[in-house]
């Protein structure tokens, strides 16, 4: 927790952006090195120095939160990781172990030399190789599920459902602190062209609700020992079929979303290179698109990963490391098609289903005379890797039903604003909630998210 009550410093959401300020030698040294109690002690000596740039001393302020949140992520070394999937799948060799982390199927980092992966690094492994553990890719109803869906999109030209969804909020014994003001904000459907009738069923608390691009329901009030912060809400998602011909694909329209964001949409020279490469001399915007979507599917494996905000920059750690889960593989996506002079956003949510609702990321691109399609390259490039090229086709241009849209644009600013730092910056899915001297961090709430009712529309 970042406590004012100990002199600790609130924080403005906008400062996110001086994570493109590169770290001094030392400081990045024992970073990379996994070193991150040597990083601690190196910025506090570097502090001391006279006359430092403000925009060097507000990335120290976040490197702080970095170094101390990265130290508890990567635990399990090589032996702890096989030990855990053998409990699954007891005949788990060193050497398939070795080939699926070197294939990019798992989040480590080094510290002094040896490979610690990421907390979750197991149950990533268990999801997304279960051909190679199990000898089976995926369930086979969900596989046809979705092949269903495919096919009544392109018979129908949509898909609409009406969904009601309940989300719970609570905040974990050893980070209460009864009679503080807390402030909470719960994710909360976006007003769209897609998803529209949007209904507030219940509520535990009175609430706000913004019309900020990262939509929520804030509440504000004294905390109550054991207080649950919740609503249920119902809203009808209709999503259109896209089948467009590049022959009649026009260039303009949507150009604000061709610029640069920092510290993560980044016009760097990898990035622009790789560009460059992919586009050649193709100028048709959907066909630039689908470079862009082809690239990350094909060479991006989907990879749970570290929180959000311990990346400098999430586009080139995809690229260079070709891993990562949704949300990298959208923003590596909307990167390039930047790049390549093709408009692109961020949109997130849910997955949404009648048996329950998870986090998810995915992509917009704007080509005139359609204007907004969408791509999932994670959806997308999960149907490749199961060698369904028509769903891999399908998510290009392409959403399924089950969605819920809250964010509409990454990393945008709550309304009203959070004092200290997020826990996720740049999306909102899980919830956030601060007391009025201390924010809560990583693994200090708890949210709930179940599926009332989904009901597929005529």
């Amino acid at each position: 927790m970042v406590d004012t009550d100990r002199g600790m410093p609130r924080f403005d959401e906008r400062d996110i952006g001086f994570l493109a300020v590169a770290l001094p030698d030392e400081i990045a040294f024992f970073k990379y090195s996994g070193d991150f109690d040597g990083e601690l002690a190196a910025i506090k000596r570097y502090r001391e120095k006279k006359n430092l740039p403000g925009a060097l001393l507000r990335r120290l302020d976040i490197e702080e939160v970095i170094a101390g949140g990265m130290r508890n992520d990567y635990r399990t070394d090589f032996d702890g990781l096989l030990a855990r999937l053998r409990r699954d799948c007891p005949s788990l060799t060193r050497k398939l172990l070795s080939e699926i982390v070197d294939r990019g199927f798992a989040d480590y980092i080094r510290k002094n030399g040896v490979a610690y992966f990421q907390n979750s690094a197991a149950a990533n492994i268990k999801k997304t190789c279960g051909k190679l553990l199990f000898g089976s890719s995926e369930d086979p109803a969900e596989a046809e599920n979705r092949r269903r869906g495919i096919r009544l999109m392109r018979e129908k030209g949509y898909r609409a459902a009406k969904i009601e969804v309940s989300f719970r909020l609570t905040v974990d014994e050893d980070a209460q602190r009864n009679g503080r003001k807390i402030r909470v904000h719960l994710p909360y459907p976006a007003e769209t062209k897609e998803q529209t009738q949007i209904r507030l069923l219940d509520a535990t608390h009175d609430f706000y609700v913004s019309d900020s691009a990262h939509r929520t329901a804030f509440i504000e009030t004294d905390y109550t020992a054991g207080d649950e912060f919740g609503i249920d809400y119902s809203y009808i998602l209709r999503v259109p079929y896209f089948d467009p011909d590049p022959a009649a694909a026009k260039q303009g329209g949507a150009e604000e979303f061709l610029r640069e964001k920092f510290p993560h949409i980044r016009f760097t020279p990898l990035i622009m290179m790789t560009a460059a490469e992919l586009a050649g001399r193709e100028k048709n915007p959907l066909i630039l698109a689908r470079r862009a979507y082809d690239f990350v599917t094909k060479n991006v494996v989907y990879s749970y990963m570290r929180h959000y905000l311990y990346l400098d920059n999430i586009p080139e750690f995809a690229l260079m490391n070709r891993r990562g889960d949704c949300g990298v593989q959208a923003l590596l996506f909307i990167t390039l098609c930047r790049a390549m002079g093709v408009p692109a956003a961020w949109e997130s949510g849910f997955y949404v289903t009648p048996d329950g609702v998870g986090s998810h990321d995915w992509a917009r691109f704007y080509v005139a005379p359609w204007g907004w399609m969408y791509a999932d390259p994670s959806f997308g490039g999960a149907a490749l890797r199961n060698g369904d090229e028509d769903g891999w086709n399908y998510y290009f241009c392409n959403l399924d039903v089950c969605r819920q849209i809250n964010c509409t644009d990454f990393q945008s600013l709550f309304e009203p604003r959070k004092n200290f730092m997020r826990c996720d910056p740049y999306d909102n899915q899980t919830g956030e909630a601060e007391y009025d001297c201390v924010g809560l961090g990583f693994g200090e709430t708890d949210c709930e998210r179940r599926t009332v009712s989904f009901e597929e529309l005529v």
